[in-house]
């Protein structure tokens, strides 16, 4: 019997609101190397977006490092991890011949079908399981650009060149008699969270269950933040985060436990994640809204709450009033937002809306329909090619101004 535990989306080096959740993911992590010894875990598979970033704060860097030392001699067929689209490839990749001396396996970005193929041993040296550790596969990973091509040709050429991927890492030498184990970092259909950032805009790369090799054991995913089910198959799963990552995430958090045999799959569990620290939302009138702060700390976790309030009344004192209930509570109020007295730069379509609530893509087909340019899959997803190599240069921007 093997024993797996299947976690995905740390995002370590997460900022929310600009205030940095390194205390939380600690806390997670040293609950994670607990429930892997009261559970006696044989193999841990994280599936992706090990970082938020692929330049991390040292801090996240550190954590990541600290908990594989933990973790790894409790573990006694080591540690499968693979990059998602957060990643850097180059980053996770680096230290593997130092990680392997730990069994821990780690494919940061697509290779060689056959490189991604892991046979792990038990203690005694014997073979015990087979892992396709497929990581985050970029476009240009699976195809190969043709002038002129349209954006319906593009996406079916994605999507085939992701299956065939699999059907090549399937095909290239997996054991008779072991279990396989495949992983993947994609979206494969399920249920999204609220702030969700999409791997692509447009349809871009999402695929079906039809992309995956038919004789896995268990297919464990990452990339959507909701724990779930793909097609109502119990062997395909997402685990979700285990930390909420957006005040809008009202998702219960888990990790995935699953056994199985020479046979299969025998049996799969949800372990929920404690909620650590409360992300709270609370928005109405502001005599409701006090009323609501002086609720929230019984039962709040380890860390005081963090609350995003939305007032719907525009009392001149509002932050005021909010400011002095908040000195007296035990939680910390990140933002106050005024849902009907918003300036033209908060609410610029005059629809109650404000310009921080709205996703990039939702601005960009505002600002389309507002110059009488329709939108379409094609152009939709040009802009989310440029709104990733803007974010690719933030992020550069940030490790020359720390250097």
């Amino acid at each position: 019997m093997i024993r797996l535990l299947h976690t995905s989306d740390l995002h370590l080096g997460h900022r929310l609101l600009e205030r940095s959740r390194i205390e939380e993911q600690k806390l997670f992590l040293e609950w994670l190397v607990r429930l892997i010894r009261e559970e006696a875990i044989d193999l841990l598979i994280i599936a992706g977006d090990i970082f938020d970033t692929g330049t991390p704060p040292n801090a996240a860097i550190e954590l990541y490092y600290d908990f594989l030392h933990l973790v790894s001699p409790s573990l006694s067929l080591g540690t499968v991890i693979v990059g998602g689209n957060h990643d850097s490839p180059a980053m996770l990749n680096a230290p593997g011949s130092l990680l392997k001396a730990f069994n821990v396996h780690v494919t940061g970005g697509a290779a060689a079908p056959a490189h991604e193929l892991i046979i792990l041993n038990d203690p005694a040296g014997t073979p015990a399981v087979c892992i396709g550790a497929v990581p985050f596969l970029r476009e240009r990973d699976v195809r190969i650009p043709r002038p002129g091509e349209s954006f319906e040709d593009r996406d079916r050429s994605m999507v085939e060149g992701i299956r065939d991927h699999y059907i090549q890492v399937a095909q290239a030498g997996v054991p008779a008699g072991l279990p396989f184990i495949v992983t993947g970092h994609l979206f494969a259909g399920g249920e999204r969270s609220d702030g969700e950032r999409d791997l692509y805009l447009g349809s871009l790369g999402q695929v079906g269950v039809s992309v995956f090799p038919g004789n896995a054991d268990y297919y464990a995913l990452g990339h959507l933040h909701r724990a779930q089910k793909v097609a109502g198959k119990e062997e395909i799963r997402y685990s979700g985060s285990p930390l909420a990552l957006d005040f809008g995430d009202d998702s219960v958090k888990s990790v995935v436990v699953a056994e199985m045999d020479d046979s299969g799959l025998d049996a799969v569990r949800e372990i929920p994640v404690p909620a650590f620290r409360r992300l709270v939302s609370l928005k109405g009138a502001l005599p409701e809204i006090l009323w609501k702060l002086n609720d929230l700390t019984a039962g709040s976790g380890a860390l005081t709450p963090w609350v995003d309030i939305q007032v719907e009344d525009s009392l001149p004192d509002a932050q005021e009033r909010i400011e002095e209930a908040a000195a007296n509570l035990a939680l910390e109020v990140l933002r106050v937002r005024y849902g009907t007295t918003g300036t033209d730069a908060e609410d610029p379509w005059g629809e109650g809306e404000q310009l921080e609530e709205l996703s990039p893509l939702e601005v960009f087909r505002r600002c389309c329909e507002s110059q009488g340019v329709d939108t379409d899959d094609a152009l939709e997803g040009a802009y989310g090619e440029l709104l990733l190599q803007a974010e690719r240069n933030i992020a550069e921007n940030r490790i020359l101004e720390d250097i």
